[in-house]
């Protein structure tokens, strides 16, 4: 193909189904007669290419679409099927769950020729012209981009999910269309070698991270990863557009965007209002703050390409040298940035210690597998299948049931099948890039270094950088041990940017690249976007946090209005006054960054400024007290101001996708072949005695499957984790990276919290709720998000969007810890991944830990289960939940006490436990009347029957009775004075 280029045909490719396809099918002309027509009609002018050379083009396309069709759709028999008319009966079915969502019938509102206008108005504006010339990469990148943006308010939300195939609607047709111009591209520039899977991978992951003395460290660490691997998907992006990226899904993802920005130009955002309204500029052009999405970690350190067999070697060297030339310039600026605030010129002997200890990083390993080792037109996979056994596994890579209707039987009892071609082989050559991928990382190489100084004191693995060597005889420079070391780089440092180094902390250069990585990617940003103002990223302090609870409790109990009544001013100007005048340095002391939401709610209160000034003072004081004499009279201060004792815990949640690996190798839960079809579909075919093994077969990988699991991980990242997180709740995202996800939160918000992010994952609420009581019984407000049927529709930034999330068969599990906030945080983020690897073992996973350290020392753990399948009640949270505010509101705390006492002597049985419960509750009832016989009966149901995988945690405790005891310590840790608010009516 010497005069077509791979951007035409991906152009091609990308318009051979138009965006309206189901909307239109069924309903007047077919859907190539319009959109299509229209486009390729134009488009072909500007190629002005010979019938021969179309032809090619032509061909090029819809081999393209053969391969992407039956790489992604089940198949269906020749002439069955139906015929099914999506805006009469809409149905999505969700990829990953196979859950049928009914839509409303949509031919009302929708006539089929001002569909197919307004779609293709839609795609004539993304056409690039320069010159008068089109501008084919630009085109295609626009197409991508922009083509799933509804053009109209009417085509709405539910655009961006329109099925590619209305007979099977579980992919959309931007799905579709964009692993056709994958394939196209490809076979375009392949040549004879067609195309090829690539997979590359980056490390260390969670060592990396888990090396951390702050939170923002934390954020540095991954976020970093996230930064690496788009530098290496960039490089496919910009050879073979993005599209050519099969894992993750780019679409949307606000680096690539800025990326994009670059490529297209200034003239390219803002995207046009469906709605006819002014056009805005998006989030991560106009942020301000860390609360940007491109601060977001959304790509994870691994991806799979779609590229030409023939450039693949090279373009996995090529990717590893650049991302290493990149990590080590950035490195080199890291050291830049700790002379200059050292104000040190000497910098030989730490670049000589950047470049030995950046030799080998990141590690990066990769595999690649020609897509012909299953034939070049028909199937022909014998290659495939013996790879498949040399490296261990059975050579059958489908189903059996789903192998003998694509390879022996093409004809059953009369139905025929289509002649399957090599897309259907993508899940054995995934499996081969899998094993292949797993086998190169085995292979460790080391360098052979040695590191002869004192040690990093974060990671303890390379020596401190130094920007003088000194001699081990003189014990100087990188020989100096602890206590002789005033002159060091670090030193010099930690006096004058705590930030980046506390006293005594000594950093090697991986350890020192994340601490400056804040600094450093903010520049990086305020230089892509063009701004002149600072960019802010906040870093909360675990005191903030804390104290932020009883400054919420108090700002709720002031009336509504813009004046503060006067007892509450002048009791807040005594606090400030008697807290400047107990601490040294008084004037030096800066407000802290507060919660987001507490924030929020002190700007819609409309105070004084000096008032707000003066809360967010209140943390830094009170950490700025010396002694513990001070302490004690600050905190007596403090409680005749607010009426309360200043809250001195927080909380910190880590969350882990289940069995992930099981997801992307589609070897976990996956839908039946059947419950892929549309159930006028599936009635057509389900008759058929011949082909109940076939539906009964299990859904295969497939490119739509890693789609579809990347964009729901895309969505609950990018778009859903701060909203839940800081605008619900008050909490501060730390990162969130697609299945994982690290923030803290005040201690009274933990537990709603965590239900929430535990729903918010699979996009599905308890058997039984619906979202205003959900959020209702969780002490949200919400009018943001809505749940259902693994999707969650959200009002953003942008106006309603739809999301497909994880759906109801996929599970995660949270790991949770409260600590005192003066608990060192490298002792806490152990206990944290500890509570959540509990969680996991002991709770077999779809479960949580909270983990109590309590300052007076003793640590309680509660392991619970979701099961969100079973209502309120019949999950542990719900449980927990309601425990809490009993003993906040209706029973005294004591209860709890003697009931964590009693169950050690109650024999193990339902009747006996709930009994008990009952018998207690009312004795300790506040008011009369104050009943909870049902809770206490939910309680026992529960204990006896959950089926936790470890028997009992000492020999004396029943499990059931230990997991009781475990349920209403914790409760009534919770429970405590300020750390819940005004009971619900």
């Amino acid at each position: 193909m010497n005069t077509i280029t791979q951007w035409q045909a991906k152009v091609f490719a990308y318009i051979h189904d138009p965006g309206e396809k189901a909307w239109i099918l069924f309903r007047g002309r077919g859907h190539e007669a319009g959109t299509v027509a229209r486009l390729k009609e134009r488009l072909e002018k500007a190629l002005n290419l010979s019938r021969q050379d179309l032809e090619i083009l032509e061909n090029v396309v819809r081999k393209g679409d053969w391969w992407a069709s039956a790489a992604d759709r089940p198949s269906l028999p020749k002439g069955r099927g139906g015929r099914v008319d999506f805006t009469k009966n809409p149905q999505l079915i969700h990829p990953l769950s196979g859950e049928k969502i009914q839509l409303q019938a949509l031919e009302v509102d929708l006539p089929p020729d001002d569909v197919a206008l307004d779609s293709l108005a839609h795609y004539e504006k993304l056409i690039v012209e320069e010159n008068g010339q089109v501008d084919w990469k630009k085109t295609f990148l626009c197409l991508w981009r922009f083509g799933p943006c509804a053009p109209t308010k009417a085509l709405g939300a539910l655009w961006k999910q329109s099925p590619a195939d209305t007979r099977s609607p579980d992919h959309s047709i931007w799905e579709h269309v964009s692993l056709t111009s994958a394939f196209a591209g490809v076979l375009a520039a392949g040549g004879t070698e067609g195309p090829a899977l690539l997979l590359m991978s980056f490390g260390p992951v969670q060592g990396f991270i888990a090396q951390a003395r702050s939170v923002s460290d934390l954020w540095a660490g991954s976020h970093l990863l996230s930064r690496l691997a788009w530098v290496a998907m960039e490089d496919v992006c910009d050879r073979y557009g993005p599209d050519a990226v099969l894992f993750p899904n780019l679409h949307g993802v606000p680096q690539v965007d800025l990326w994009l920005h670059r490529v297209l130009g200034d003239g390219t955002w803002p995207e046009p209002d469906p709605s006819g309204g002014k056009a805005r500029n998006p989030e991560w052009m106009v942020g301000e703050t860390d609360a940007n999405p491109l601060f977001v970690a959304a790509l994870p350190n691994r991806f799979v390409a779609l590229v030409p067999a023939n450039e693949a070697e090279k373009l996995a060297q090529d990717i590893q040298d650049k991302v290493r030339a990149w990590v080590r310039e950035k490195a080199s600026d890291s050291l830049q940035e700790l002379l200059r605030v050292a104000d040190i010129e000497d910098e030989r002997h730490a670049k000589a210690q950047l470049a030995r200890q950046f030799q080998n990083f990141p590690e990066i390993h990769w595999a690649v597998v020609p897509w012909r080792l299953a034939g070049d037109d028909d199937l022909a996979d014998e290659p495939l299948q013996e790879t498949l056994r040399v490296l261990g596994a059975d050579g059958s890579y489908l189903d059996h049931a789903l192998d003998g209707v694509l390879r022996h039987a093409l004809a059953l009892d009369g139905v025929t099948f289509y002649r399957p071609n090599p897309g259907v082989a993508y899940p054995g050559l995934f499996e081969v890039l899998e094993r292949l991928h797993a086998a190169a990382k085995g292979a460790r190489v080391t360098s052979g270094d040695e590191e002869e100084g004192y040690r990093c004191s974060l990671c303890g693995e390379r020596e401190w950088l130094a920007h003088q060597r000194g001699d081990a005889s003189q014990r100087s420079g990188i020989f100096s041990p602890p206590g002789q070391r005033q002159d060091s780089l670090w030193s010099k440092v930690s006096s004058k940017s705590r930030a980046l180094a506390k006293e005594g902390e000594h950093l090697c250069g991986w350890c020192a690249l994340k601490r400056t990585w804040p600094r450093l990617f903010v520049r990086e940003v305020k230089t892509a976007l063009k701004k002149d103002q600072q960019i802010d990223r906040f870093v909360l302090s675990t005191h903030a946090m804390a104290v932020a609870t009883s400054l919420w409790r108090w700002v709720e109990r002031q009336p509504q209005g813009a004046v503060l009544r006067p007892e509450a001013t002048q009791a807040l100007k005594s606090l400030t006054d008697f807290l400047t005048r107990s601490v040294k340095k008084a004037e030096e002391v800066r407000p802290v960054l507060l919660p987001a939401k507490l924030h929020g709610k002190l700007r819609d209160k409309g105070w004084p400024r000096e008032a707000m000034d003066a809360l967010k003072k209140i943390p830094a004081f009170l950490d700025a007290m010396e002694s513990e004499e001070d302490r004690q009279r600050a905190v007596k201060a403090f409680k005749d101001c607010f009426g309360v004792m200043p809250e001195t815990y927080y909380a910190l949640v880590l969350m882990d996708g289940d069995h992930m690996g099981k997801w992307l190798s589609a070897t976990g839960h996956r839908p039946t072949l059947g419950q892929r079809f549309h159930s006028e579909a599936l009635a057509d075919v389900e008759p058929l005695t011949s082909l109940k093994a076939y539906l009964a077969a299990l859904r295969p990988a497939s490119p739509a499957w890693h789609q579809a699991i990347s964009s729901a991980l895309n969505a609950f990242a990018i778009h859903l984790s701060r909203t839940v997180v800081e605008d619900f709740f008050m909490g501060k995202l730390i990162y969130a990276g697609g299945d994982d996800l690290m923030a803290m939160v005040s201690v009274h918000d933990l537990p709603a919290l965590m239900f929430a992010l535990r729903c918010a994952f699979s996009g599905q609420l308890p058997k039984g709720e619906d979202n205003p009581s959900f959020w209702t019984k969780l002490g949200v407000d919400n009018t943001t998000l809505k749940l259902h049927s693994g999707y969650g529709l959200m009002n953003g930034f942008r106006g309603r969007e739809l999301y497909r999330l994880m759906g109801e068969t996929a599970t995660a599990s949270l790991g949770a810890v409260i600590a005192h906030h003066q608990a060192p945080l490298p002792r806490v983020l152990g206990e944290l991944r500890a509570a959540e690897r509990r969680a996991k073992n002991e709770g077999g996973r779809d479960a949580f830990c909270i983990t109590v350290c309590k300052r007076s020392g003793g640590t309680e753990h509660l392991v619970g289960q979701w099961n969100l399948k079973g209502t309120w009640r019949e999950g542990d949270m719900g449980l927990l939940v309601d425990l809490r505010n009993l003993l906040a509101h209706d029973v005294s705390r004591r209860a709890a006490y003697e009931l964590s006492e009693v169950f050690r002597d109650v024999p193990p049985e339902e009747k006996a436990l709930a009994a008990v419960m009952d018998y207690q509750f009312r004795r300790k009832a506040r008011l009369e009347g104050a009943h909870a016989a049902d809770l206490a009966q939910n309680l026992a149901t529960r204990a006896v029957s959950r089926s936790p995988k470890t028997t009992s945690k000492s020999a004396e405790w029943a499990p059931a009775n230990r997991w009781l005891r475990d349920m209403v310590l914790t409760a009534e840790f919770l429970a405590r004075e300020g750390r819940v608010g005004e009971k619900l009516q």
